[in-house]
């Protein structure tokens, strides 16, 4: 049955995704109701929604125990969707049978540790604010980390120095833990929110299986935008990993 995450939404780039390597592709979605299926079917999420400004750019990424979608609308501003297997992740070690607040907040604490103190353009970083929203359903962790920025230290990478906000909200959906993420240039955890909350509730959990034809389509639309050459092979796209114990 598909799950559709509600959020009350009346409640007042890093590195690579977590973890996360190996095969990866770009891909060009439109707001004209153009919907956007995770490798494992893991979400759908609607790119026409308002959230996002202009056309949507994406860059993919997965391995056998997660995945990292980041996008970029037309005004440039960076939004990323992990999911990551919640047992079984070499990557996330979790207690078995530990309750989803201690799941999530591990995994926060993970980002924290292993993307963000590693990146190499992040100076510095400070979590500035951390809330659980139990009202939601699914209960949802939300935090603010508060990076200090200089894209001097990683060459070949867009001018990013200075002080950014960086947003997440953390949910359990079966046996997924979910990351949705947004990059700001000031602190307002309230607007941060919101805002993670709309994409959030964009997203059906589990999203559709991408079938052969779809991916054909994705693979010539690779080709038709790639900014390299135009002879250049279309990047490979992610080979759907299992998320089941199979």
């Amino acid at each position: 049955m598909t799950t559709r995450y509600r959020a009350l939404l009346s409640l007042p780039l890093l590195a690579s995704g977590l973890f996360l390597a190996g095969c990866q592709s770009q891909l060009q979605g439109s707001r004209e109701g153009d919907f956007y299926h995770s490798p494992a079917a893991a979400y759908t999420v609607d790119l026409s929604i308002n959230t996002f400004r202009g056309k949507v750019s994406l860059d993919e990424r997965c391995d056998p125990y997660g995945g990292s979608t980041t996008l970029w609308d037309g005004s440039g501003r960076m939004f990323r969707i992990d999911y990551l297997k919640a047992e079984g992740n070499p990557n996330v070690r979790t207690p078995r049978f530990a309750a989803d607040q201690t799941l999530l907040n591990l995994v926060l604490n993970g980002y924290l540790r292993s993307v963000v103190a590693e990146a190499p353009l992040v100076k510095s970083a400070e979590v500035v604010h951390r809330e659980l929203l139990q009202d939601n359903d699914p209960r949802s962790l939300f935090a603010v980390v508060s990076l200090d920025v200089d894209s001097d230290a990683l060459p070949d990478t867009p001018a990013v120095t200075g002080r950014y906000y960086y947003g997440f909200l953390l949910f359990k959906k079966g046996e997924l833990i979910y990351a949705v993420q947004h990059r700001q240039p000031a602190l307002m955890p309230e607007s941060m929110k919101a805002v993670l909350l709309r994409l959030a509730d964009a997203m059906e959990m589990p999203g559709q299986e991408r079938n052969e034809s779809e991916i054909e389509r994705t693979r010539r639309m690779l080709s038709r935008l790639s900014p390299k050459s135009e002879k250049a092979s279309p990047t490979r796209l992610c080979i759907p990993p299992t998320v089941a114990g199979q």
